[in-house]
């Protein structure tokens, strides 16, 4: 395996834990320059999450947590809103579409998917699927670990498959309207402006270009 974003991340971080001087920062600088990411060491990322195509475009809030097992597509961002505290804590397998953004204090439950370009705001339920902007729940997987492992080609470990929902049909929930700018940046600073644009309609099960 090359040279990727968290395996910089990771070097980044094992480095400051052992207070090396000015290496972390050269590699903080490697990571912008490779990938056009920005990802803190004091982010915690679980094990076995991956982002795709090295990470290129990756934004993360330092304040973030996100879980084991995560598939990130490119240009994603998981960031703080202005106003607003706390940042979003992913939890495990969870997938996110290229373009998607995550931001301010929201929790994605395990085994859940947010679409390609998606404004997500507000918490998504484990095992839904979440699109649009602003997002909204467009469907429950009916067995969340067999989609993941079909949709990544990646298995999931027999303890965590036992605890994946299950839930027993399919529902469609609407999501508040994003009414908030980002803020990203180690302290929550820099706000960008982001306004919510219409809802598409989608039946629940339609979403098989989400995560183009």
């Amino acid at each position: 395996m090359g040279i990727d974003l968290l395996t910089l991340h990771r070097f980044g971080r094992a480095l400051k834990r052992y207070h090396v001087p000015v290496l972390p920062g050269l590699l903080h600088q490697a990571m912008r320059v490779l990938y056009q990411a920005y990802l803190p060491y004091s982010t915690e990322v679980g094990e076995g999450t991956r982002f795709g195509y090295n990470g290129m475009g990756n934004v993360i809030h330092a304040k973030a947590r996100i879980g084991r097992g995560c598939i990130f597509s490119p240009h994603v961002i998981v960031g703080g809103r202005q106003g607003l505290k706390d940042c979003p804590i992913i939890g495990d397998y969870v997938r996110i579409g290229g373009g998607a953004k995550i931001l301010g204090p929201v929790k994605i439950g395990d085994f859940a998917a947010i679409g390609a370009n998606a404004v997500v705001t507000h918490d998504v339920p484990a095992g839904a699927v979440a699109a649009g902007v602003p997002a909204r729940i467009i469907r429950m997987i009916d067995d969340p670990a067999a989609e993941y492992e079909a949709a990544t080609g990646l298995p999931v470990p027999l303890a965590d498959r036992h605890r994946a929902p299950k839930p027993s049909g399919a529902q469609v929930v609407e999501m508040p309207r994003l009414t908030s700018t980002i803020a990203l940046g180690e302290d929550g600073s820099g706000p960008h402006g982001a306004r919510a644009g219409p809802t598409p309609r989608m039946p629940p099960g339609d979403d098989d270009d989400l995560f183009a």
